[in-house]
């Protein structure tokens, strides 16, 4: 259980870090804002 949380923690932060990646890449950089995920813990 204790794994699976952190695999899925580790999928979240890959998943943020992709979005800004692309964000980035595309140009638009006034859309890089921290996002919400961290409320949706259990």
């Amino acid at each position: 259980k204790r794994k699976a949380n952190w695999k899925r923690k580790a999928h979240l932060e890959a998943q943020k870090a992709l979005s800004l990646g692309k964000a980035v890449l595309s140009g638009r950089s006034s859309f890089v804002y921290p996002t919400q995920e961290e409320e949706d813990e259990e």
